[in-house]
């Protein structure tokens, strides 16, 4: 693809590019072709996607390009419905994804500096780009692919300025062999004016404003280059604890209009949004209701209120595009596909929850913990080839001869933690607030008595009463709620406990570590132990339960899960997981049908508090109470 004037241009010929995003790692494989047809039949030409770094490399040097990681085989399937592909990798993605795609383990050191020129940063970027480039170059348009445009970095100029590491991130794609159209996105005059690089055709995000920001586009790189909104915001993402947002299928009309209007190209971010599986969800740091800068991790739906639902089933937003698509580019729109039915979706009869295993039998079942005197975040464990932990879950254990009667952090846990005293729930520190604001909320639990008190800028204190006489055991279960994934506060995202923690008033040391990951190894073990009990009253400790799901009746349907019952935890799924925790917006948890299979399905609940007697199913979902995005600056600046 190359440019003449204010066109794009494809072997000769104009192209408007209409384009709309989905990610391949947020949808099951066996519904890649079905979410693409729907996008062709909606009237669009293109497919943009990202690449996420940390799903590819989970650990230094281990990379996964399989099942819904394999990239190849996507882009294989866009090409044969008919659709390019404009691609989006990184290294730095954003997207509401984990550590914005970034790999935990490169925080393993304490200098790590991301996005920027640090050497390590920088090598470990290039290892990466080895191992993918290579598997897309054959993928590009002058190969005979769908590869029409690759993006490099991402929002880069909302978080640095540095032309020199822009210029290093291209020359890593240029050097390995991309040769098409480069592209660059940004949401706002400066962060063009940090980013912009002369041969990298620079292009929008916003939601609202398009002459705005096209004339931005315009005064930055000139009159004579196409207009692009590479994110066009169809909706918004959800937090945890807040409504399920959405943009009017009206007011998303009279932009998309506008956009048009100016013949310029779109990509609608997102056109079909799918789910954060497994513990990939983001998080963020934006001011909250009261004005504080606080921590807000993102839930497991990514439904975005987008034009093709979470679910795979069209919406109005959808037939409004095609239709607007129709009417003002009816030269990219003249074959288009009939529409592929929606997948039905079914209501399972209950489950019965029968087993249970404790969290100390868990904990034996993981292994043998990691000992050492200083207390260490995830990032510093040493296992996965020292690349540390990434995700879920992580227990740390230490004793105490005198009585315990305060425990105080350095810093808060990132980035909830549940504390027990000889086995008996304390309370939960729930991180809300940066580290110079220090300001916990704390959660009473098993009638004892929590309390927090400020002591300084940079720590929190629990109280805690109940202690024995002897020997006491003080445990911490913290949870990793999702790296944030927009932001400088990126720089600051190790999980865990960070810093010391002080029993009254003595920094403790000598402490048990036992990272839960919870990977097929540890949930083939756990499955295959004998030590499940037969469920008995709710558990005061963290619990797994069991339970499973008879299908005998032909091919699995897709279903949701209704975890309203249930308070908050991972379920897995014939080893595939899903987060909950009731606090909404969401209720019930989408799951594919090729999730599942006929026959006897496996259900496990990682549950840290209240259980259930049954898991429940629905054929709808249920995304919580609505609440509508009006515009870009309405819904978080800077985000």
């Amino acid at each position: 693809m190359e440019t003449k004037g204010t066109d794009f241009y494809l072997d000769g010929k104009k192209l408007r590019i209409l384009s709309g995003s989905m990610h391949y790692f947020r949808v099951v494989p066996e519904y890649w072709e079905d979410r693409l047809l729907k996008m062709k039949a909606g009237g669009l030409n293109t497919v943009t996607t990202y690449v996420p770094w940390n799903a590819h490399e989970p650990s230094r040097g281990t990379y996964h390009f399989k099942a819904n990681l394999d990239i190849v085989e996507f882009l294989n399937v866009a090409k044969r419905v008919g659709l390019h592909v404009i691609l989006r990798p990184g290294p730095y993605i954003c997207a509401e994804w984990e550590f914005g795609g970034l790999p935990s383990w490169l925080l393993a050191e304490d200098e790590m500096e991301v996005r920027t020129m640090y050497p390590t940063f920088i090598d470990a970027m290039g290892k990466y780009f080895d191992e993918l480039i290579p598997k897309v170059v054959p993928l590009q348009y002058g190969n005979g692919g769908p590869i029409i445009a690759v993006q490099v970095e991402n929002e880069y100029g909302s978080f640095g300025k540095d032309k020199n590491y822009m210029k290093q991130v291209k020359e890593a794609l240029t050097s390995r062999g991309i040769v098409e159209m480069l592209v660059s996105s940004e949401n706002g005059r400066i962060p063009m004016e940090n980013a912009y690089l002369k041969d990298v055709l620079m292009t929008a995000n916003f939601q609202e404003n398009a002459d705005r920001h096209f004339d931005d586009l315009i005064r930055m790189q000139g009159a004579d280059k196409p207009v692009m909104v590479m994110e066009f915001w169809t909706g918004w993402f959800d937090h945890w604890g807040e409504k399920h947002h959405i943009y009017s299928a009206e007011d998303f009309s009279r932009l998309v209009e506008a956009v048009l209007k100016r013949q310029a190209s779109i990509n609608f971010y997102m056109f079909h949004g799918g789910t954060n599986f497994g513990f990939m969800n983001g998080g963020n740091f934006q001011n909250g209701p009261k004005g504080k800068h606080q921590y807000l991790p993102t839930v497991t739906s990514y439904d975005y209120d987008a034009p093709i639902a979470e679910d795979g089933d069209i919406t109005d937003k959808f037939l409004k595009i095609k239709e607007l698509l129709k009417e003002y580019v009816p030269e990219e729109t003249k074959n288009i596909p009939d529409l592929p039915a929606d997948i039905p979706k079914r209501a399972y009869a209950d489950v019965e929850i029968t087993h249970y295993m404790p969290l100390d039998t868990l904990l034996e079942v993981n292994g043998k913990p990691i000992i050492n005197d200083e207390i260490l975040p995830m990032e510093k464990l040493p296992i996965n080839g020292n690349s540390g932990q990434g995700y879920g879950y992580l227990l740390y254990r230490t004793y105490t001869q005198k009585k315990p009667t305060q425990l105080k952090f350095e810093h808060p846990p990132h980035d909830r933690a549940q504390i027990f005293l000889n086995g008996q729930p304390e309370g939960i520190v729930q991180r809300r607030h940066d580290t110079s604001e220090t300001v916990l909320e704390l959660k009473y639990c098993a009638n004892l008595s929590v309390s927090v008190q400020r002591r300084h800028d940079t720590s929190d204190t629990a109280r805690i009463k109940g202690g024995k006489e002897g020997e006491n055991s003080i445990e911490i279960l913290v949870e990793n709620q999702g790296r944030v994934n927009y932001g400088h506060d990126i720089k600051i995202e190790r999980k865990g406990i960070i810093g010391d923690v002080f029993v009254n008033g003595i920094m403790q040391e000598k402490w048990e570590m036992f990272p839960l990951e919870f990977k097929k190894s540890l949930l083939e073990a756990a499955s295959n132990s004998i030590k499940w009990y037969e469920t008995p009253a709710h558990e005061k400790r963290p619990a797994l339960y069991k339970g499973h799901l008879e299908i005998t009746d032909g091919t699995p349907a897709d279903t949701f899960l209704d975890m309203s019952e249930w308070t908050k935890g991972v379920i897995f799924v014939n080893g595939f997981n899903l987060e909950i925790w009731n606090v909404g917006p969401q209720w019930t948890y989408y799951l594919p049908g090729p999730l599942l299979h006929a026959g006897k399905n496996e259900i496990i609940i990682f549950e840290q508090d209240q259980s259930a007697a049954a898991l429940k199913f629905s054929d709808k979902p249920d995304l919580g109470t609505v609440v509508r995005v009006r515009n870009d600056e309405d819904i978080a600046p800077g985000l």
